[in-house]
């Protein structure tokens, strides 16, 4: 009779696991223009590198129910709105909802999305930061191409030698970004103590250098 009753009681955690909305910050683990999903009081914010999707969430069994969205109104080119137009077919698909640790998987019958548990946005610092429409020359392990950023208008531009996880850059359009930044604990020696997360694309352009 116990081992029945352990069983009951394992199916019925599995179960309300499957049922359980993914709340938190989701990265996907695409390694160009990654999505990232914000759930969170039954409301989801996703970003597929352009505009910024908003909506109503919920679980239905196993499948995530997006309510109708709102979306900010930056014209996307290229590869970011083909990517954005998946985005909303995801979202609009019911895609079920399988997760393990700090891992998420949302799948239809046409694609499935694998994305890693990110950390609390709202533990990291506010900071808004320009980035130029173009890379500069400049010296890491080797000679490479950094982008340069500035966090005001009248500021100089610097060199950034590290990453804005989250942010894919394309050259010809200026950017400016809200980013969350996080203390690394054990950082190399000769790297960044800093981790910069994307939060938000605020504004961009493209820009006519000629």
């Amino acid at each position: 009779m116990r081992p029945v009753q352990f069983g009951i009681v394992v199916m019925s955690i599995l179960l309300t696991a499957c049922n359980t909305l993914p709340e938190g910050r989701w990265q996907e683990t695409s390694p160009t223009s990654p999505i990232t999903l914000d759930i969170k009081n039954n409301r989801i914010a996703a970003n597929a590198g352009c505009n910024r999707l908003m909506g109503s969430v919920k679980m239905q069994g196993d499948q995530l129910i997006v309510g109708q969205l709102a979306s900010t109104l930056m014209m996307c080119h290229g590869e970011d709105a083909k990517k954005e137009e998946a985005l909303k077919q995801l979202l609009g698909d019911k895609p079920r909802v399988q997760m393990s640790d700090d891992q998420l998987i949302l799948s239809t019958n046409t694609s499935s999305y694998t994305f890693k548990k990110q950390p609390n946005m709202e533990d990291g610092v506010t900071r808004f930061i320009y980035v130029a429409p173009e890379k500069a020359p400049c010296t890491g392990l080797g000679p490479m191409e950094c982008l340069q950023i500035r966090e005001s208008e009248e500021a100089p531009w610097t060199l950034f030698y590290d990453n804005i996880e989250g942010f894919e850059f394309t050259p010809g359009i200026a950017y400016r970004l809200r980013i969350k930044e996080f203390d690394l604990p054990n950082p190399p020696a000769d790297a960044s103590g800093k981790r910069w997360i994307l939060d938000l694309v605020v504004e961009q352009e493209w820009v006519d250098n000629q």
